[in-house]
């Protein structure tokens, strides 16, 4: 690494103060101690030796971890720990770490960073560049100005680095990012040629160094200009700068960085996939549903807008795919907006857009049709030039039906008309059901079936699950790397597969997680994720074991029983049970091979899935009940009056001080006779 570069060591600062941690005592967390060797349970982690605590973590990045919760934020802090040790010693081993990191908590701003400056030190500068600016959406500031402009000259553009050094602000930065920021510009100058422009960047930050400043600052700016008077000729010159340095200090602490792999797993595989990266680093385009992804009704879904903004950021196009034949695109774009989402008509694909289109390939230019249907079918027909008419008598070649809350029995009767006399019939899809506030509401293909019952014949269909609609979507927007995004597996997930399309399924519409852990063949998603943040993560790949088991990223243990009842650590899950994302996935892969080989879907109760950062979603056995030892002690009175003997004569009926009671009643004796 050449001196005019950054180094590391960003995670191991000084002024560190022990935190008490509020942990769990039970033997399931003994491993996630934070002094204890931590080996990942599916070897998709580097181990972090013993000895290595959170603690170590500055203060600052530990309040940032503060969101996390249980054992997660341990891992992390320590992960991080790692991360700043190795950075120098051994970049690559510090990139893994940051990226154990990654996984788990993708969504805090200094474990970016850590995965910023990691990849930055071991070589990936694209890669580097990306993060920089997701810490910098975070964050809202100038973060890694340095890092970002020397990864510019790390892919070659040294005056991609200049313009960035120049548009920054050096002002708002530390003493430290400052000389970075230095350091980066003499060396980019040095790229262009300019070697002496960089000398004189670099002498004219000697002048104004602080006396007080670390020696270390003064060392590595007193070593670029040694270099760039080398560049210049002036080798004398260097050798004096050399011999005036200050000494460097050396760390001689030795890390033990051996990564542990997964012995037991074997090259099964499941249709559930997992990916390294963020997906919308991945995937070019996201196909989008709306009811039930994007929105719910007229309800916003938490995170959704936010997360398909912030796909965009990282390359992620956006195309929103409807069923709803009804709304233009207009209309589409205009709800879409009213909940934040930044969409434009041209990024809408309609299931009218979609069978229009299929029309114009199998009629002629120009041809009449018969309308069942709103303004967004219309619309669509009449963009591919189609006439529209009103009535069977004026010889359409083609009816097309599209949903519409106002048919009626007349307007059926003409489409079957129509049909009868040899028109073809179109169906923008073939929905059973339109979820509405109050239930499921008849949806299109509800309707179809009543012309289709009356005329026996069967209409060309578009829309979702039709594979047309996902390749058309992605040609809307130019994708070429489309992933599909949605909530309902009849019709998203079902409709992405026959495209050769990966889909992501989100639990914030029709289908939960119950329905997608016992989806057959044809309707099992890609990713897992409960909302649309999935986009923005990592996802970990489901591993099965030798044993027949299945783990995923921090997943327990997953696998089915001969009867087909799931278990999790060996758990039957027999009740309602809340489990973790994780868990989640590998109960999925798990599901779905027992599914395969035995024909049926497995045993499953409903279920409740979390982050993986959540306690609740740790399935552990039931406590046993407690003892009633006050009922128990009841019992033992009891039994030992049981054995007592029988009164005798002797045996007085009353207790002392009753006399008078025990002569009222041999007085009154006679009495009872009479009566």
């Amino acid at each position: 690494m050449r001196g005019d570069r950054r180094e590391g060591g960003r995670f191991e600062r000084d002024g560190r103060r022990p935190r008490q941690n509020d942990r769990r005592k039970d033997a399931t967390y003994q491993n996630y101690s934070s002094t204890d060797e931590y080996v990942s349970p599916n070897g998709n982690e580097p181990t972090i030796p013993a000895g290595v605590s959170s603690q170590e973590l500055d203060r600052d990045a530990m309040r940032a971890l503060a969101t996390l919760s249980g054992p997660n934020r341990d891992i992390v802090a320590r992960h991080l720990v790692m991360a700043g040790q190795l950075i120098d010693l051994d970049p690559e081993a510090a990139y893994q770490h940051a990226q154990a990191a990654v996984s788990r908590a993708g969504r805090v701003d200094v474990v970016r960073e850590a995965a910023a400056l990691t990849a930055y030190a071991s070589g990936r500068y694209e890669e580097a560049l990306r993060e920089v600016r997701a810490v910098r959406r975070m964050r809202g500031d100038d973060s890694l100005r340095a890092v970002e402009a020397d990864a510019e000259r790390g892919l070659g553009h040294p005056e991609k680095a200049v313009e960035i050094i120049d548009a920054t602000d050096s002002t708002t930065l530390d003493l430290a990012e400052q000389v970075e920021l230095v350091l980066v510009s003499s060396g980019a100058r040095a790229d262009l040629g300019q070697s002496d422009v960089g000398l004189v960047i670099v002498d004219d930050a000697l002048a104004v160094l602080p006396e007080s400043a670390d020696n270390e600052l003064r060392r590595r700016l007193m070593e670029v200009k040694a270099e760039r008077l080398t560049e210049l000729g002036r080798v004398d010159e260097a050798e004096a700068v050399i011999a005036e340095m200050p000494a460097e200090v050396e760390d001689t602490e030795i890390v033990d960085v051996a990564l542990f792999q997964d012995a037991d797993v074997d090259d099964k595989r499941s249709p559930l996939r997992g990916c390294k990266n963020a997906l919308a680093e991945e995937y070019d385009c996201a196909l989008l549903d709306l009811d039930g992804t994007a929105w719910s009704g007229d309800e916003r879904i938490e995170h959704a807008a936010s997360s398909v903004i912030e796909a965009r950021t990282m390359g992620m196009a956006s195309a929103f795919v409807t069923n709803n034949a009804m709304r233009t695109p207009q209309q589409v774009a205009d709800k879409l907006n009213s909940m934040d989402f930044e969409a434009t008509p041209e990024m809408v694909m309609t299931s009218a857009m979609d069978i229009a289109a299929i029309m114009a390939e199998e009629l002629d230019e120009g041809a009449k049709v018969f309308v069942l249907g709103g303004p967004g079918l219309r619309q669509a027909l009449e963009e591919q030039g189609f006439e529209l008419v009103d009535s069977a008598d004026d010889e359409p070649a083609a009816v097309v039906q599209g949903l519409d809350k106002e048919v009626n029995w007349t307007l059926l009767s003409e489409g079957a008309f129509a049909i009868e006399r040899g028109a073809a019939f179109y169906a923008s899809n073939l929905d059973a059901t339109l979820p509405v506030e109050r239930g499921q509401a008849l949806g299109n293909g509800s309707l179809v079936r009543a012309i289709q019952h009356a005329t026996r014949k069967r209409p060309t269909a578009g829309g979702k699950p039709e594979p047309g609609i996902y390749r058309r979507a992605s040609q809307l927007v130019g994708a070429t790397n489309p992933m599909a995004v949605g909530d309902r597996l009849e019709t998203d997930i079902m409709g992405a597969v026959a495209a050769g399309v990966p889909a992501m399924h989100v639990l914030t519409g029709v289908h939960q997680a119950r329905a997608v852990l016992r989806a057959p063949r044809g309707q099992r998603p890609t990713y897992l994720a409960l909302d649309m943040r999935g986009m923005l993560e990592a996802h970990p790949a489901p591993k099965h074991h030798r044993d027949g088991t299945w783990t995923c990223g921090l997943s327990q243990v997953a696998k089915v029983t001969r009867g087909g009842t799931l278990t999790l650590d060996d758990i039957e899950l027999t009740d309602a049970v809340t489990i973790s994302i994780d868990s989640y996935r590998a109960l999925a892969a798990a599901a779905w091979e027992w599914s395969d080989g035995s024909g049926n879907p497995v045993t499953c109760p409903e279920i409740t899935v979390v982050d993986n950062d959540d306690p609740a979603g740790i399935v552990a056995e039931p406590e046993a009940l407690a003892v009633d030892t006050a009922a128990d002690e009841d019992f033992a009175v009891a039994e030992a009056a049981d054995e007592l003997p029988e009164p005798s004569e002797e045996t007085p009926a009353f207790l002392p001080g009753e006399e008078e009671l025990e002569a009222l009643l041999e007085a009154t004796a006679d009495m009872d006779d009479e009566a």
